[in-house]
This record gives C-alpha cells, structure tokens and sequence, in this order.
C-alpha cells in the first residue's frame, strides 16, 4: 500500500473498531497499540488518522495524553439531536430541488443495499450504509457546508446510538416489525420518495419525523 492508502485504512479501520465497541468513551486510543491491531509497520499511519478523525470532530483530544471519545451527557444528546435535525431537514429538502436523475438513483442503490444489508444481520454494514445514506442525502443536497456539518453531526448523534441505545442490534430474521432498523429503513424508503417525487416539503417532514424517531428511542 502506498502512504496514502495506508493513512485512509487507517482511518476507515479505527472507525469500524469505535462501531465495534472496541473502544469506550472516555478510553484513551493508543497509537501503538492501534498499529500493532492494524498490523502495520508504523504508527505514522494511525497517528494521521486520529487527527483526522479529531480535525473531522469525530474524537477529542487532550493534551499529552491522546484522542478519546467524548463520554456523551443527556444535554450534549439534546442539543446534538436538535442541530442533526435542521440540518438534515434542510438537506432532505434541497435534495429533492436539486439532485440529478443519476444521483436520486444511485440514493435508490442504497436503500435496497440498505435492506438486505438489515436482513444479514451485520452491524457494522448497518451503521455504515445508514451513514451512506444520511451523507448522500446531504451531498446532493448541492450545498456543500450542509455536506460537511452532516458528516460531523451524524457521527457525534451516532455516539448515542452505538453506546446508549439499548436496541442498537440487528434481527436476523428481519420480521421484527417492532426492531428499529425496520422502522429506520422504511423512513429511508419514504425520504427517498420524497426526494424522487421532487417533493422538498414532503421530504423536509419525513426527515424531521426520522431525526426525531431515532432521538426519542435512544433512551
């Protein structure tokens, strides 16, 4: 692998592991210890991607210490929660203006992948294509800070999820109407659409209905 590559493994690595529950919040990320799990040679990789991931605020840092995970507060939920939703209203809601008939079909990919990704019972994949779609929307949503401030919030709003949320898991049998992947996909399905219906109203409230539906089932 070249530099590069090695630094966006990284990267990608550490945070399918912090998906994991390898790590907890308030845990300290020891970049030697890191490398050593990664198998690579040198920490040199790992010590660009903790900064990245602190750059791109999805960890902290304290001084002469190291990154960590920030340990989440019912406040910090409250407020996390209330700035996903205006952003991701709006992005929704842009979305249907401004998405070409190429981008709303490849938003469409996502959501079958999203489906049967749900039915295998993989979390990891889970978390990761719900990511896809939420960064997606924003993407084409053509505004490129809406794109930015979606990456950050969603990650610190999945903080809760991963670590609080007694229901984080998946049914294998995917018949569990109850489960609240279930629920997450078919408001995936409905924002889409909206979207596809170039319907920015509509979408603007499946989103708001969306956002809220996961807030509200955290605790």
């Amino acid at each position: 692998m070249t530099k590069i590559n090695l630094e966006e493994f990284a990267y990608s690595e550490i945070k399918k592991m912090i998906l994991k529950h390898h790590f907890q919040p308030g845990e300290i990320l020891l970049e030697t210890q890191i490398a050593e799990q990664l198998k690579l040679k040198s920490r040199t990789p790992v010590h660009y991607a903790l900064g990245q991931l602190v750059a791109n605020g999805f960890l902290d840092k304290k001084i002469k210490k190291g990154c960590y995970i920030r340990y989440p507060t019912p406040e910090d939920a409250e407020q996390v929660f209330s700035a996903r939703n205006l952003i991701e209203i709006e992005s929704a809601k842009l979305a249907a203006i401004n998405a070409s008939d190429k981008e709303i079909e490849e938003l469409g990919l996502i959501i079958d992948n999203e489906a049967n990704i749900r039915k295998s019972g993989d979390l990891t994949a889970y978390a990761s294509i719900n990511e896809d779609f939420h960064n997606y929307v924003a993407k084409i949503s053509k505004n490129k800070y809406l794109q930015q401030f979606s990456e950050y919030i969603f990650w610190r709003s999945n903080v809760y999820i991963i670590f609080f949320h007694y229901k984080f898991k998946l049914n294998k049998k995917g018949d569990n109407n109850d489960d609240i992947h279930t629920s997450s996909t078919l408001q995936h399905l409905e924002i889409f659409n909206a979207i596809k219906n170039r319907k920015p109203e509509e979408a603007a409230e499946m989103m708001h209905k969306h956002v809220c539906y996961t807030s509200e089932s955290i605790w």
